[in-house]
């Protein structure tokens, strides 16, 4: 039961004309700030007899020795038990040391192994879709039953799922620096089997055009992410290839077409891994040399998808792109000028680009302060006003399209453009909405011109802005030796 001490020693501590105090030391709460106790339905049933006995007491408390009598009243084995203290955990010290804290136990190491293979499956097509085809081939490395449940891009190089799509090449060092245009991935990977190759170009989509360098020069084509090499037949004509592009075939027989336009403006040379040789094709019309070569250098061609086969029905328009050309008055020769155009000449200015923009074909006409955009469509080409959340880098070597959620950096709806002025030279931002131009660095200079490239005159990092615009302009020589007079 509550002794009378305790009573007394209660009131004496609580003090006289607080209504909640005989409940409070009652009970044994403690707490003198709440007229009802906060663990009450947990005392069981002895409290709950007791409790009327409290409700009944009067406003005026009484003396002691009445409360001492309610409370004898009650019978002893209805006592309530004392309320336990809450038991709280130690509070940590600072200055702890962390190699004696506790962790949660983890998952043994041997337990991965024995996740369910379809489980297995969907992570690594989560990985497929976003074409992270590097992080795939990590996870299939992990152990044999995670190989098992997945397949094998080497055992199949024709299947679509494993190509290299809208992957750039924005640092051909010895650690390539790769970005997934789709996403805003970025990638340093070192591959030293392109020591063994001459490298002629590189694929908007991602994959390298190699040869070998044995005196055969045999074609090859490596996939970068997953280290699947397509070897050809065929030489590789000693030419300087211009650009290059790998298009598959969509037909049940999986085929494959090595695509190579060199400097000559009039010829291309194509082939499959089985021929002998590269097949040459003279082109009667230098207007669509020019603009195959321009499709290739957009990205048109980059994985084969709904933009090539959009351009194949274009190649009928090509009258229509000429007659474009005429309705802004400038001479067509002018479109098709090799480098960068020169600030303060009018006509330099003038350069024509086509782009892939999701799986359709844009056509861009870079005027003096000025930029049209037009969308090629079957036998027409109609204007367009907006390209929405994306921005375009347009380069007399490359151009590129990119979403500007996946680029924070970069403004939507504009055209980023580099231009010359004397050995050096700028990026320039072309806005649809506004139709106002201006440069990116308020007037700091961005490439100085070396040899034939223009290398970044900033220091590092540099933004994604400045390697999109180098991608743009510059372009790897092959590292094959010419020879005068072969083939």
């Amino acid at each position: 039961g509550i002794s009378a001490n305790r009573s007394i020693r209660g009131k004496k501590e609580i003090g006289h004309g607080s209504q909640s105090s005989p409940l409070l030391y009652l009970l044994g709460t403690g707490d003198p700030c709440s007229p009802f106790p906060p663990s009450l339905p947990f005392f069981g049933s002895s409290i709950l007899r007791i409790y009327p006995l409290c409700l009944c007491w009067s406003a005026d408390l009484g003396s002691v020795q009445e409360l001492k009598r309610a409370a004898m009243a009650a019978p002893a084995a209805e006592a309530p038990a004392p309320v336990a203290a809450p038991v709280l955990p130690p509070a940590r010290s600072k200055d702890a040391d962390p190699a004696r804290l506790q962790t949660s136990p983890l998952l043994p190491a041997a337990g991965w192994s024995d996740l369910p293979p379809d489980l297995v499956r969907r992570v690594a097509d989560s990985l497929v879709a976003a074409n992270d085809l590097d992080c795939y081939m990590d996870f299939r490395a992990v152990c044999s039953g995670w190989r098992a449940a997945t397949d094998d891009p080497r055992s199949d190089p024709f299947d679509p799922r494993f190509r290299p799509r809208r992957w750039v090449i924005l640092d051909d060092g010895d650690d390539l620096l790769l970005l997934n245009a789709a996403t805003g991935r970025f990638l340093r990977k070192r591959i030293p089997l392109l020591r063994r190759y001459h490298v002629l170009a590189a694929t908007p989509g991602g994959f390298f055009v190699l040869a070998d360098r044995y005196p055969s020069r045999a074609a090859c084509v490596f996939n970068p992410l997953t280290g699947v090499l397509i070897r050809f037949a065929a030489p590789v004509p000693t030419k300087k290839v211009a650009a290059a592009t790998v298009v598959f075939g969509r037909s049940s027989w999986p085929t494959l077409t090595l695509n190579l336009l060199c400097d000559s403006p009039s010829k291309s040379y194509s082939a499959t891994p089985d021929m002998a040789s590269f097949q040459e094709k003279e082109v009667q019309l230098p207007i669509d040399c020019h603009i195959s070569l321009k499709a290739v250098r957009g990205g048109v061609y980059a994985d084969g998808g709904g933009a090539a086969q959009g351009f194949r029905h274009g190649v009928s328009v090509i009258f229509e792109i000429f007659d474009l050309i005429q309705s802004l008055h400038v001479h067509p020769s002018m479109f098709y000028a090799e480098d960068l155009p020169v600030a303060g000449h009018a006509n330099d200015h003038t350069r024509f680009f086509i782009v892939e923009f999701g799986g359709e074909v844009l056509i861009i006409i870079k005027l003096q302060r000025c930029v049209k955009v037009f969308k090629m469509d079957i036998g027409s080409i109609v204007p367009v006003e907006s390209i929405g959340s994306h921005a375009i880098f347009i380069g007399h070597h490359r151009c590129l399209a990119v979403d500007t959620d996946k680029f924070p950096s970069v403004e939507s709806n504009c055209l980023y453009y580099v231009e010359r002025l004397g050995s050096s030279a700028y990026i320039c931002m072309y806005n649809l909405k506004d139709e106002k131009d201006e440069r990116i660095s308020a007037g700091a200079v961005d490439f100085v011109k070396l040899h034939e490239l223009f290398v970044l005159a900033a220091h590092r990092p540099f933004t994604i802005i400045q390697l999109l615009s180098s991608y743009t302009i510059n372009v790897w020589d092959s590292q094959l030796p010419l020879q005068q007079g072969a083939n």
